[in-house]
Parts: structure tokens; sequence; C-alpha cells
């Protein structure tokens, strides 16, 4: 094919189109720089999951529901936690968490966090930071990676599915009150 034909095909044209907007998502490992952003996301993301079915008690119960600027702090310096910002054309919009997790002889990955702000969403930002999430626990020779889903949180949950994760653990509760 020759250059004229790849520009006069509207198809072509478009998929291309295509893949370059998905290569201006990334993701990359946060600085120190970083944090009042990741904290203010944390608490937008928060806002959202109170929202969804079972949200309420996921942040009256987790210890990990919200950021802080001294427990980012501690994970920024510990070897056993990665935190990474998203970003889109070099702007961060959205944020992930993992930690590493011994369970017995196993050890495993554990996305605490994963999160996009809304101007960043359906471009490819969330796939990046779980891939670098996935690749961070291959290179730890971790033995798989754990993350959350709420219960009606379909896009988590399609993202998850698409990158390989299955539910392997429900969580049920019912209210004694």
């Amino acid at each position: 094919m020759s250059e004229s034909d790849a520009t006069a095909s509207p198809s072509l044209i478009g998929f291309l189109s295509c893949v370059a907007d998905m290569s201006q998502a990334a993701a990359r490992p946060a600085h120190l720089a970083d944090i009042e952003s990741i904290v203010a996301m944390s608490n937008d993301a928060a806002s959202e999951i109170a929202l969804l079915r079972g949200g309420q008690r996921l942040l009256a119960t987790s210890a990990t529901a919200r950021c802080s600027s001294s427990s980012l702090n501690e994970d920024l310096s510990s070897a056993d936690a990665m935190v990474w910002c998203g970003t889109w054309d070099d702007a961060v919009v959205g944020y992930a968490i993992a930690r590493l997790l011994r369970e017995g002889t196993l050890l495993s990955v554990r996305l605490t966090d994963l999160y996009t702000a809304a101007e960043g969403r359906d471009v490819g930002v969330g796939e990046a930071m779980l891939s670098a999430a996935i690749a961070w626990g291959i290179a730890n020779d971790a033995e798989g990676i754990d993350a959350y889903a709420l219960p009606g949180s379909r896009e988590t949950k399609n993202l998850f599915e698409r990158m390989g994760l299955t539910a392997r653990l429900l969580t049920v509760y019912r209210d004694l009150r």
C-alpha cells in the first residue's frame, strides 16, 4: 500500500488515530511532589465509592479507603509497596497503589487503590496503571494479584476482566441492626 493509499482510507486513519490516542495514556512511578494530587484524587474516589452498593461499609471498615500524606510517604519509601500516577498527555489523572502481601508461603500483590478521574476514563489510563502493577508483581516474583471491585461497579469489573483478573472470593454482608 502506498502512502497516498493509507491517507485516503478513512478506516485506516481512524485506526491510526485511535492507536495514537491510546499511546497518550501511561503510568509512571509516583513522586513526593504527587502526594497532594493523589490525596485529592483519593477523596474524590471515596465520594464515588460512597454512592455504590457496599461503598459506605467499605469506607467505614477499610484502613486503605483514603490515602493520607503520611501513608503515601510510607508507601513511597517501602520496598513492599508501589504507587503510580496514571497520566494522559503527561497530566496526572489517576493513581494506583499496590502492596506485596505474604500469605503463608505465597507472595501476592494486593492492589488497594486504582482510581482514574472522570476526565481520564475510557482512554487507557486504568489499563496502564493495572499493567504497571502486574509487571511490578512479576518483577517481585509474586504468585498473583488481587484487587477489589464493588457490586455495581461495572467499569471496574470490566477492566479487571479485560486484564485477566477473575473473581476468586465473594464477600457477602447482611446488616443485623
